[in-house]
């Protein structure tokens, strides 16, 4: 038969363990998402019309210093834009496994911790596609482009970004609550 004092420090110890485990997981990146548009500023069709799109990523490679780049090897989650499909008419999804750029692309750009830009490429037909680049390159201002290659036909718009947002994560069963569900157990089979 087991004492108060037993049951009481087998249950502080099951606490303590509980706490120790919870402190050594490790720390996880944060998943941020941030909504872009490309409004089509010139060109020979769709002027006037905005497009968006969503991308997602991990922050932790992230310093916050200078420019720093991340692709789908280091930390670009997801991407998805609705743009335009082959008739140019109808809205088609493009996402980041559609890019014709290769692999390491697509590349997003963070200036100073601050999202700026994307690299990403993708065709709607064989003749057509569009892109998002720095234009020109080294200065800083990304601009999307589309051109048909059949027709010569093209436009060009603007890009911009909002401010990323934190993206729900699921919160682990600490380990302090399964320790104390196996305490309780133990005891009620005790008790039996």
């Amino acid at each position: 038969m087991r004492t108060t004092f037993q049951t009481v420090a087998i249950a502080t110890v099951s606490s303590v363990l509980g706490s120790l485990s919870l402190s050594a997981a490790p720390v996880k990146a944060a998943l941020l998402s941030a909504d872009f548009s490309v409004e089509i500023t010139s060109g020979d069709f769709l002027v006037g019309e905005t497009f968006l799109g969503q991308l997602t990523y991990e922050d932790d490679l992230l310093t916050g210093v200078g420019t720093e780049l991340i692709d789908p090897a280091s930390g670009l989650v997801s991407l998805d834009f609705t743009y335009v499909g082959a008739d140019l008419t109808q809205s088609a999804t493009y996402t980041e496994a559609d890019d014709a750029l290769g692999d390491g692309f697509p590349v997003v750009t963070f200036q100073a911790g601050e999202l700026t830009g994307l690299d990403y490429s993708a065709a709607i037909t064989p003749d057509i596609a569009f892109q998002f680049g720095e234009e020109p390159l080294g200065s800083g201002n990304f601009v999307f482009l589309t051109d048909d290659f059949a027709t010569f036909q093209f436009n060009t718009g603007a890009v911009s970004f909002s401010e990323p947002t934190p993206q729900p994560a699921s919160v682990p069963e600490p380990a302090l609550l399964t320790g104390f569900a196996a305490l309780a157990s133990i005891a009620l089979l005790r008790r039996r």
